[in-house]
């Protein structure tokens, strides 16, 4: 897909930076429990997009990475001084410690993906995931009008 039309795509479809900041809000909890178990509390961020789950969740004091396979996309996120790596989550997740995240996560990227490359995905998370870490996955719902049209 055409970097420019899925910038222009987020921007006028998923709402403005403090819009999805404020629907992430949902993970507050999750925030706090990682928080409250983990001293040095750590994310990555598998199709990161524009950056604003890394940027909520540095915000709350986590050391957190993104993945994202868009150009326009890291620029956005480099732009901001997010840690963000570009290139395909599959081949890059190899390149982590085993143990080394509070929470692995990817907003609206696993229902892109083949069922191998999912299977692929959960086992390395698995792999890079610390003692009690969690594992994000969000889909859209096609309960949705929106999403199901």
């Amino acid at each position: 897909m055409d970097s420019d039309f899925y910038k222009e795509f987020e921007n006028n479809f998923r709402g403005s930076r403090s819009q999805i900041i404020k629907i992430l809000s949902n993970y507050d909890g999750l925030i706090d429990y990682i928080l409250n178990i983990d001293s040095d509390p750590s994310l990555l961020d598998i199709g990161s997009g524009r950056g604003e789950w890394i940027q909520k969740c540095n915000a709350r004091g986590f050391k957190s990475i993104g993945i994202e396979q868009d150009g326009e996309m890291v620029k956005v996120c480099k732009d901001l001084n997010l840690n963000i790596k570009e290139g395909d989550a599959l081949s890059l997740l190899d390149k982590f410690s085993a143990e080394s995240f509070s929470i692995v996560s990817a907003f609206h990227v696993i229902e892109h993906m083949e069922h191998k490359k999912i299977k692929e995905i959960l086992v390395k998370a698995k792999r890079i995931l610390k003692p009690n870490g969690f594992l994000l996955l969000e889909t859209p719902s096609i309960d949705n009008l929106m999403v199901s049209t």
